[in-house]
This record gives structure tokens, C-alpha cells and sequence, in this order.
């Protein structure tokens, strides 16, 4: 509403009062004349315009005033024309422009109409909800006072019940000490030999009874004794048994370990052996291109197929002639077959700037293990970690109290992993995992944005290749590309790449 009253203030003509529809309309039937009378002035002028260029050459007289006038009538003319056009054009774009308003003002009128009477749809309804309610209030409050009035009665029907049935219990009261004064002398004589008697037989039936319980006692805490030295002992045993497994698991997990690390070590031989091969490939074939006095832009191009850890062999010759403005002959060579092996292995590079640092990443997604290798607290509440894999990325954000104690580790594991979420050492995302690849970037994040730690996993592929050629004269033309099989003439040569 405050736009629509900006927007009338703006651009509705001199008289005529902002949110007045029917002004609006009236406007725009004014405009409309205004550019019907432009019109017309400008069709009026245009036909003026071909009739005075229509007139004959011979007529005109540059030195006749009247000519002159009509001439300076004409351009005046033309001129009024030209900018009643352009305000004929700028006021027809206007006209377009209020009249796209008015239709929108009158969309939203007609909304405004219809979520007003919602409204009083919605108000009728309450008003009758409201009445209802009056009514239930009304009923309640007299049941309520019905009730208070009845629970008054019953209070003070039981202060009098309470009154007389407390008289009657002290009458009775007196009247059995009477009664039991007067039987207690004449009976105290009758009872008292009797009365010795019974205690004798309770003592000695409750001796009795004692012995019995201190025997059952007894015999019961020495059955639960020997059931516990029995548990002792199995338990003795089976920690024993878990004892042995868990050495025997050690002893296991040690040898894995030092099979591992003899794994790595001849992972590293052997790698170290490739480098110091391709080294000598390489010295061979820089060699081979001094002596053949081969330079790189007179190389023939060869095609060879490549795998991981896999060798591939060449059907046939394939050769390929280079294209030249005129024929000639050159030494051509001829792939005949070509090996080629390659070993993989990853590199990872890890760095920190602070006390906080990233020391493990599971290369399946698994975790991200962050380790604290100072002595002193970190907050890294608000801190995030970002793991990026080609164009996927994961982002995690800590809790904003959460701590590392000094020397403390903290594990960061995937949602889809079945872990418990125990902080602040063991933390489960929530709906998302670590992506996982060949080339993969953990970086930890502080709160503001800047890398505290960073950790890259790099896969290397290091591979060899050996190649046999064949090398003959050949002649070729310009722009033709001959593709033969068979065994070519010439010197054949083996040549390792």
C-alpha cells in the first residue's frame, strides 16, 4: 500500500488525488486525446511537408518573401512535428506503462476485496465461536458455584459427625477403664500363673526356633561361599582364556604390522628401482635421439595402449605419414610392438599451523582423525572441516562448545557407519559421509575462515614402457595419409621409451 501511494504521488497528473481508481481512468482518457490531437497535428504537417516539396523547381524564388516564410513556416513545422513524435511516442509508452499499473491496481483491488471478505467470513465465525464459548463459561461458572455450595454442606456435615463420634469415643474410653480397672483386680491373681507359663513356652519355643535360623544361616553361607569360589574360579579361567586371545590377537596384529611395513619397505625397493630405470630409459633414449640425430620436431608419432599393472601388444604395424607440401622421401618409423607396465602408489602431505592437527584420513570415507599436540585446552567450537574429492565436497562444523583437551584425539566419523555419537572424542555427522577417490583435500577451518591444518592424499602412477620399431625410407605427397599392414622394408631397431 505505502509503494501504490509512492507510485500515485509520482505519476498521477496535477488534480487528480492518489488511490482514486476512477481518477486514474479519467487520466488515461486524457492522455488518449492528447496523442489522438498529436496525431492529428502530425498528419496535418506531414501532408503540408509533401505539398510545398511537391511544388515545381521553376516556381521557387530563394529571394521571394513568401517563399522564405513558407520555407521558415516549413521548418518550424517540421520541427513541431518531429517533437510531437517523440512526445506522441512518449506519451503513448506512458499511456502503456499507467494503463499496465491500472491493470495490476485493479488485480489487486479485486485480492484485497476477496481477502476482505475471507475475512469477514473468519470474524462472523469467531464471533459465533466466541458466543458459544460465553455460553460454556456461563454454565461452568454456575456449576462451579453448585459445587462449592454442596462441598460447604459436606464440611460442615462432617465438623458435627466428627464432634459426636469424638464425645462418643471418650464416653466409651471412660467407661472401659472402669471396666477393665474392675476385672483387672479380680483376674490378675487368676492370669498370673498362666501368664508365666506361656512366657516360659514362647522362650523356649523362640530359642528353639533361633537355633534353627542360626543352622539354616549357616548352612545357606556356606553353599553362597562355595558358589562364589566356583564363579572365582571360572572366572579365573575365562579371563585367562581372554587373556591368551588377546595376546595371541597382539602377537597377531604385530606380525600383520611388521608384514605390512616389510610390504611398504618392498613397495619402496621397487619404487626406488623404477625411478633409477626410468632414469636410465630416459639417458637411453636421449642417447638414442643424439645419436639418430632425432629432434623433436621431426618426430614420427606413435600410438601405444597403456593399463595399470597390465601389458599391451600391437596387433600389426601402424604407421602414419606426415603431411608436406610436396612429396619426398624421409626415414619413417613403424611401431611393431609396445609394452608397458605401471605401478601405483599414494602420497600424502599433511601440514599444521597451530596446536591442532589433522593425523589420520581413512582412505575408503571412513573418519578424519584430528589430534591436539599441545599440552594446553583448544576451543575449536565454530571450526569446520572441509573434505573436497574432484567436484564433491563435505563440510562439517563442530559444536560451538566443544574443546580438546591437551594431547587429546578427536575422531570425525561418516552417518552411514552405525557409530555412536560420543563427545567430545567421537563425533557422527549428521546425513552426510567423506567422499572418497584418488586425490583427495582435508583442510580444518577456523571460525573465521583462515586453515589451521591441511592433509592431501595424492595417487602417483609410475609406469615403464618398451616399444620395438621399425625404421625404412618412404616417400610421401602433400595432405595424404597411407595406413598399410604387413612387414615393411628396412633396418628394424628396438627402442626403449
Amino acid at each position: 500500500m505505502v509503494w501504490n501511494h509512492k507510485w500515485q504521488q509520482h505519476n498521477m497528473p496535477h488534480g487528480v488525488a492518489p488511490g482514486d481508481v476512477g481518477n486514474l481512468v479519467l487520466y488515461l482518457g486524457i492522455e488518449q486525446q492528447r496523442r489522438s490531437k498529436s496525431a492529428r497535428k502530425l498528419s496535418r504537417l506531414s501532408c503540408t511537408f509533401v505539398r510545398l516539396h511537391k511544388q515545381p523547381q521553376h516556381e521557387s524564388n530563394d529571394d521571394d518573401p513568401r517563399v522564405v516564410a513558407d520555407r521558415n513556416i516549413l521548418e518550424r513545422k517540421t520541427k513541431e512535428a518531429a517533437d510531437a513524435e517523440r512526445s506522441a511516442r512518449a506519451q503513448e509508452s506512458r499511456a502503456n506503462e499507467l494503463s499496465g499499473k491500472y491493470t495490476t491496481l485493479l488485480s489487486e483491488h479485486k485480492k484485497a476485496k476477496d481477502e476482505q471478505k475471507e475475512l469477514e467470513k473468519e470474524l462472523a465465525r469467531l464471533k459465533k465461536q466466541l458466543d458459544v464459548l460465553r455460553k460454556n463459561l456461563e454454565e461452568e461458572t454456575l456449576a462451579r458455584v453448585d459445587l462449592e455450595n454442596t462441598v460447604q454442606s459436606l464440611r460442615e456435615e462432617l465438623t458435627f459427625k466428627d464432634q459426636v463420634h469424638q464425645q462418643e469415643l471418650t464416653e466409651t474410653k471412660t467407661r472401659r477403664q472402669v471396666e477393665i480397672s474392675e476385672i483387672d483386680g479380680m483376674l490378675s491373681e487368676q492370669y498370673e500363673a498362666k501368664l508365666q507359663q506361656t512366657l516360659q513356652e514362647l522362650r523356649d519355643q523362640y530359642d528353639m526356633q533361633l537355633r534353627a535360623n542360626r543352622e539354616e544361616i549357616s548352612d545357606l553361607y556356606e553353599t553362597r561361599l562355595r558358589d562364589l569360589e566356583l564363579q572365582m574360579n571360572e572366572e579365573r579361567v575365562r579371563h585367562a582364556a581372554e587373556k591368551s586371545k588377546m595376546m595371541d590377537e597382539v602377537e597377531r596384529l604385530r606380525k600383520e604390522i611388521s608384514q605390512q611395513l616389510q610390504d611398504y619397505q618392498d613397495l619402496m625397493d621397487i619404487k626406488t628401482s623404477l625411478d633409477m630405470e626410468i632414469a636410465a630409459y630416459d639417458r637411453l633414449l636421449s642417447s638414442e635421439e643424439v645419436r639418430l640425430n632425432i629432434t623433436p620436431g621431426s618426430q614420427t608419432t606413435i600410438f601405444s595402449t597403456s593399463s595399470s599393472s597390465s601389458m599391451a601388444r600391437s596387433s600389426g604395424p601402424v604407421r602414419r605419414t606426415p603431411s608436406r607440401a610436396a612429396a619426398a622421401k624421409r626415414k619413417r618409423t613403424v611401431l611393431e610392438e609396445s609394452d608397458e607396465r605401471s605401478v601405483s602408489d599414494y602420497s600424502v602431505t599433511s601440514s599444521a599451523k597451530g596446536d591442532v592437527e589433522i593425523v589420520e584420513v581413512d582412505p575408503e570415507g571412513k573418519y578424519v582423525k584430528l589430534h591436539n599436540k599441545s599440552s594446553k585446552e583448544v576451543q575449536i567450537g565454530g571450526w569446520s572441516l572441509i573434505r573436497k574429492v574432484g567436484t564433491n565436497e563435505t563440510a562439517f562444523k563442530f559444536h560451538r562448545s566443544l574443546k580438546m583437551d591437551g594431547g587429546a584425539f578427536v575422531t570425525v566419523w561418516s552417518s552411514d557407519l552405525g557409530k555412536d555419537h560420543e563427545p567430545p572424542t567421537t563425533i557422527v555427522m549428521k546425513g552426510q559421509k567423506w567422499f572418497a577417490g584418488d586425490n583427495m583435500s582435508t583442510q580444518l577451518l577456523n571460525s573465521d575462515g583462515e586453515e589451521v591444518a591441511a592433509s592431501e592424499r595424492v595417487k602417483r602412477v609410475i609406469s615403464t614402457a618398451a616399444s620395438r620399431h621399425r625404421e625404412y625410407l618412404g616417400s610421401y605427397g602433400g595432405e595424404e595419409l597411407y595406413h598399410q599392414q604387413g612387414e615393411p622394408k628396412g633396418d628394424e631397431k628396438c627402442r626403449i621409451m
